[in-house]
Formats: structure tokens, C-alpha cells, sequence
């Protein structure tokens, strides 16, 4: 008999009674529980391995921010070592350095960056420095990797500061407009084409007068607020994120800019320029932390302002020049750190970098930077200070610089640079005189500015609220350069007049190919130094927008491809 005849057999005696349903009962409820327990076996290790998915798309996630994270911070730190030829940050062998971008789908971007942080990594791209990406002044596209799980997001920012990429762009598009035309105008003088090169000198002048005016954008800013009373007269371009509110005789000649949903409320006869507009939109102003040197406690000029206790004691003591009594009257007070000059006092400095708490000046007093000086102000917060009155000008008071001559192209003059503090007030008070001109650059997005009296102001004046009444007025000489510290990724170059006459009077003695020759050697020299040019100020970005992205950019597309 087989085993299944038996098996059978045994089946047809249990049938006989009921006792023998018992087996098959418990032989089908067996099966059923073994089933239900290989099911909840199963549903487990299904969870299990979502939940550990799950926790590596976390930790991807994390990986993609940390990247993205990194970007920003190296663009911003190192940014300033880049240029129009090499706007890009690489990383070989372990060092940062610059370098090209490199074409993918039609668009620039740098090339990928890789990093690890915990037990994941990342690989970055960013978008060329001073080339915008859509709407937006820089792209990050970062890839965070756990476990064999991807994510990818991107993140936008726009560079914070008194110019962006548009305008600069315009900037350079300008000037090499002008160059083109002023060949062209050498080009027809030798021709003796009277008539032709007339219209090429009215297209030189009136390029240079839209360069100026393209120059002068943004020279009056309160972040937060701006309220002109008075016969307050603005001259340059007028900006802030919040509302302004003009009345009496109040005059803009400059384009006016108010924050996103914000108003402009005018009453009496205020009024804006012809040839300007008014838009709104919101500019990111960079901390001065951003860019006032790690070192300014330690490493800077204050000693050219102490009187010296013996010679040379302490080191640089007195090398500032001041007409009033070192001993019996010093200018600066090294404890307190706030530099006084009251009556008729002279104080004409030409060190670098200052660290104080406050300046006060009175009477007829006068500070001066020297020629040839770069002379930075740098103010510590008002709780370390243990004053809000930071810079305060009364009477005649006069702050100006001997080497500032906008005729030679030459607008250097002395930056005051507030910290400021989101708690605690600080303020600017300006005050003067007519026939009083200070030339000069104010800059504290979180310190107060009230402008009175009837003196006026050449340069920038930057604050957190600005409040103006009186007959003041606000102006920048034409060609006046917003300064690298407010112009992140700025470069600058420095002739010499001397050398430009002489190489001027060589070119005219030159035949046609002569002048070809060397202007093709100019060129190709321009061009290396273009290359080997960096910019002179880190590069400050404040994040914008984030996405995340779906799945992996596919091969040939853009980093940011489905973002």
C-alpha cells in the first residue's frame, strides 16, 4: 500500500466517528496560523526596510543641505579670489582654487564639488559667480547620498550690496561701448572727418552721462524707512525695503526704489525728477561683519591717535596730524575709544583701519583723510561702547578728503562703518552748515541716521531708518565708484596719470600699423590680466528660494534639470 492509500485509509476511519473530525481541524488551523504568521512576518520586514529607507532619505536630504550649505560659505569666503575668466571655485587635491566653468545643455556651470559629512555625502554645482541663474544671482544644485539613496535639491540666493550682476554687466557693457567709439573717433580725426567725428564726441558724452547716472544708483538707503521733510534734496538714487514718506519741498533727482508692497506717501510740494522712475523691490544690505577684518581689535591704526607718553611710546603715537593740544587735549580717548574734536581742531589721518566707539565733532572742527590714505572708520556695537550716539556733527564741522578730485577720476574718501545692533539703538547725526561739504561714506544697515541743518553730503549714506529735514542735500560727483566693501566681488584698477601722458604722446607719433600693432599688444595684455585679476572683497549671498528636485538630473542636462 503507498503512502497516499494509507494516508487515505486513515482519512476514512477518522470520517467514521466524530472524534475523527478533531484532526483535520487542527491540521487546517495549523496551516492557517503558519500562513498568518508568515504574513506578519513579512509585513515586519517590509516596515523594517521602510523605515530604514526612510531614514536614509533623511539622512540624503541632510547630506544635500550640508553641500549646499558649504557652497554658499566657500562662495562667500573665497569668493573674492574669482574673475570674469576663472568664476569658478575647484577643489584639487584638497585646495580651493579658481577656475573655469565648463558647458552643460547649453548652460555655465562650475564643476562638481564632493564632500562627506557623518556617514553620507554630497556633491555640489554652483552657477558662475557674476553670471545670473534665471532670476536669481546664484545657483546651488547640491546631491546628498545615503545608504544608495539619493536626493537632490537646489537652492538660490542673490548677492547682497549696492550693485548686482545687471548692473554691472551694464556697467561693463558701457564702458566698452565708449572705448569702441572713442576708436572710432581717432579713426575718423585722422580721416579729417570734421562732421563725423562731431557726432562721435556727442556720443562719447552722452554715454559717459548715462555711465554717470548708472554710477549714482542707490547712493541714499534706510532699510527700513526713509522720511524727507523739509527742502531736503537727494541727488543720487533712493532705496528701501520699507516705505518713504516725503513732504515740504522735498527734491529726489534719482531713480526711487520702495520695498515689495510698500508705498511711496507724498504730501506739500515733494516731488521726483524727470528722467527717473519708481519701482518696488527689496535689496539685501551685507552685515559689516561681513567684511570688517577678522584682526580689527588687535591689528589697527588707534595709536596714531594717542598721545605719546615718551617717544615713539606708544608705537605710531601721534603720527596722525592735529592742531590742538596732544597733551592737554588729545583727540582720542584709548579707554572709552571715542575720538572728540571740538572749536577749531584739525585731526588729518592716514592710517588704515580705526576701531572706536564714537566720534563727536563741534565748532569748527574738521577731520580729514590725508592723499594717498584709504581710511576705513570701523564702529563696535553699542553694548560694547556703552554709548547709541555714535557719530554725531554739529556747528561748521567738516569731513573731507585732500586727495578726493573727481576730475582726475579720483573719489577716494573716509568710510565710518557701523555694526550696529538689532537690540539695542544706535544712531548718526548729521548737522552742518551751508557752504559745509562732507565728503564721505556712511554705512550701518542697523544703526539710525537723522540728517539736519544745511550742509551737504558727497558719497553713499546707508542706515537702518533715515530720517532728513532742513536744506541738506545728498550728491555724488559723476563717475563716483560704489566701494568694494559694498560691492561684493568689485576689482578695481589704479593708474598712473604720468605714465598715461606719456604712453598718449608716444601714440602720436606712431604710423597707422604702428598704433595697430600696439593696440593689438594692449589688448592681449588687458586680456592677461583679466585673467590673472581677482576681485577685492568677499562676495556676500543671502539664500533665496529652495526646491527639491526629482530624482537625478538625467545625463546631458542642466544640474538643476526638473528642480
Amino acid at each position: 500500500m503507498t503512502a497516499i492509500d494509507r494516508f487515505l485509509d486513515l482519512v476514512r476511519q477518522f470520517r467514521r466517528s466524530e472524534a475523527g473530525m478533531a484532526l483535520p481541524v487542527a491540521l487546517f488551523a495549523m496551516i492557517s496560523s503558519l500562513a498568518l504568521a508568515g504574513a506578519a512576518v513579512t509585513a515586519t520586514t517590509d516596515v523594517q526596510i521602510g523605515a530604514h529607507r526612510d531614514d536614509s532619505s533623511k539622512d540624503a536630504i541632510a547630506a544635500a543641505d550640508a553641500g549646499a550649505n558649504v557652497a554658499r560659505v566657500r562662495q562667500t569666503r573665497y569668493g573674492f579670489v574669482l574673475n570674469n575668466w576663472n568664476p569658478c571655485l575647484v577643489l584639487n587635491g584638497g585646495q580651493l582654487s579658481k577656475g573655469p566653468a565648463e558647458l552643460v545643455d547649453g548652460q555655465r556651470w562650475c564643476p562638481p564639488v564632493s564632500g562627506t559629512v557623518g556617514g553620507a555625502s554630497y556633491v555640489y554645482q554652483v552657477s558662475p559667480v557674476g553670471e545670473d541663474c534665471g532670476q536669481y544671482e546664484l545657483c546651488v544644485v547640491s546631491t546628498g547620498s545615503a545608504d544608495e539613496v539619493d536626493r537632490r535639491i537646489e537652492v538660490t540666493y542673490n548677492r547682497s550690496g549696492l550693485v548686482t550682476n545687471e548692473s554691472e554687466k551694464i556697467g561693463r557693457e558701457t564702458r566698452e561701448q565708449i572705448e569702441q567709439t572713442e576708436r572710432e573717433l581717432k579713426e575718423a580725426q585722422e580721416k579729417e572727418d570734421e562732421q563725423l567725428a562731431k557726432e562721435l564726441e556727442e556720443k562719447i558724452k552722452k554715454e559717459k552721462e548715462e555711465e554717470a547716472k548708472r554710477a549714482a544708483v542707490e547712493g541714499f538707503i534706510g532699510r527700513d524707512g526713509i522720511t524727507l521733510s523739509g527742502n531736503a534734496d537727494i541727488r543720487v538714487g533712493l532705496g528701501t525695503n520699507g516705505n518713504l514718506s516725503t513732504s515740504g519741498n522735498a527734491s529726489i533727482c534719482g531713480d526711487i526704489r520702495v520695498g515689495v508692497g510698500k508705498k511711496w506717501t507724498k504730501s506739500g510740494n515733494a516731488s521726483q525728477c524727470s528722467g527717473y522712475q519708481a519701482t518696488e523691490g527689496n535689496v539685501d544690505l551685507p552685515p559689516v561683519s561681513s567684511f570688517i577684518p577678522s584682526t580689527i581689535a588687535t591689528f589697527n591704526s588707534n595709536n596714531r591717535l594717542r598721545a605719546c607718553t615718551s617717544t615713539n611710546v606708544p608705537v605710531d603715537c601721534q603720527k596722525d596730524a592735529y592742531t590742538g593740544n596732544w597733551k592737554s587735549k588729545p583727540p582720542f580717548n584709548a579707554t572709552s575709544r571715542a575720538i572728540t574734536l571740538s572749536s577749531n581742531d584739525t585731526l588729518t589721518v592716514g592710517g588704515g583701519d580705526y576701531w572706536i566707539c564714537s566720534i563727536s565733532m563741534s565748532g569748527n572742527s574738521q577731520l580729514i583723510m590725508a592723499t594717498g590714505s584709504r581710511v576705513r572708520f570701523f564702529f563696535d556695537t553699542p553694548e560694547k561702547c556703552g554709548t547709541g550716539n555714535q557719530l554725531s556733527l554739529s556747528g561748521n564741522n567738516r569731513i573731507s578728503a585732500t586727495g578726493y578730485q573727481p576730475g582726475l577720476g579720483r573719489f577716494d574718501v573716509p568710510g565710518f562703518y557701523f555694526l550696529g545692533s538689532p537690540t539695542v539703538a544706535s544712531q548718526i547725526n548729521l548737522s552742518g552748515n551751508f557752504g559745509t561739504v562732507n565728503e564721505m561714506i556712511v554705512y550701518g544697515p542697523d544703526t539710525y541716521i537723522n540728517i539736519s541743518g544745511n550742509a551737504t553730503f558727497k558719497g553713499i549714506l546707508v542706515g537702518k531708518q533715515i530720517a532728513m529735514s532742513g536744506n541738506g542735500k545728498v550728491e555724488q560727483d559723476a563717475g563716483f565708484p560704489v566701494p568694494p566693501e559694498l560691492n561684493p566681488g568689485s576689482t578695481e584698477e589704479e593708474g598712473n596719470p604720468s605714465e598715461e601722458e606719456e604712453a598718449a604722446e608716444e601714440e602720436e607719433e606712431m604710423t597707422p600699423e604702428e598704433r595697430e600693432i600696439k593696440e593689438q599688444q594692449e589688448k592681449e595684455e588687458r586680456e592677461q590680466t583679466e585673467k590673472e585679476k581677482t576681485n577685492r572683497s568677499a562676495i556676500y549671498f543671502t539664500p533665496q528660494a529652495y526646491f527639491e528636485c526629482i530624482g537625478l538630473a538625467p545625463a546631458g542636462d542642466a544640474p538643476n534639470a526638473n528642480c
